[in-house]
């Protein structure tokens, strides 16, 4: 009988596998003037290309997770007039405790917000306004949208 548990929970965690995954995470970053200049420790040198709300160049990035796809509750697609898409989501309780000390300070309006889609660095949008249990996260594609909201469903 023992035997048969076993072998039904181990067919049970194989299944998981098919499920889709996401890796979603924001950290606080810096737009540096000198592209040169030394990178701070406990800081890493990322470069960007640029989007429609981030110039392109070198940016600091502080690896102290700000949220991730844990944190997210609930998404809903968003796209802008330039075509770029994005989510808007909601976040669990500890992250709004979290995003709304980091906002509180206001050390860290208008500092880019480093968006990191897959190990893909999607955006770098600043933080304009405090955070309360929603934001909007830019940088997507389509698929990544799609498994994020797969994720969501299937977790």
């Amino acid at each position: 009988m023992r035997c048969f548990a076993l072998a039904t929970l181990a067919l049970a965690l194989w299944g998981c596998g098919d499920e889709p995954a996401i890796s979603i995470q924001l950290f606080p970053a810096l737009l540096v003037a000198d592209p040169q200049q030394e990178v701070a420790p406990g800081w890493e040198r990322v470069e960007f290309a640029g989007s429609a709300r981030a110039p392109a160049g070198v940016y600091h990035v502080r690896p102290d997770t700000l949220l991730s796809e844990w944190n997210i509750i609930a998404c809903k697609p968003v796209s802008q007039p330039d075509g770029t898409l994005g989510v808007a989501v909601r976040l669990n309780a500890y992250a709004i405790r979290r995003m709304e000390r980091f906002s509180a300070d206001p050390e860290n309006l208008r500092k880019p917000l480093a968006l990191s889609i897959d190990g893909r660095w999607a955006d770098f949008a600043p933080l304009l306004d405090r955070v309360g249990d929603r934001m909007v996260l830019y940088g997507f594609t389509q698929e990544e949208i799609a498994d994020l909201e797969a994720y969501l469903k299937n977790r």
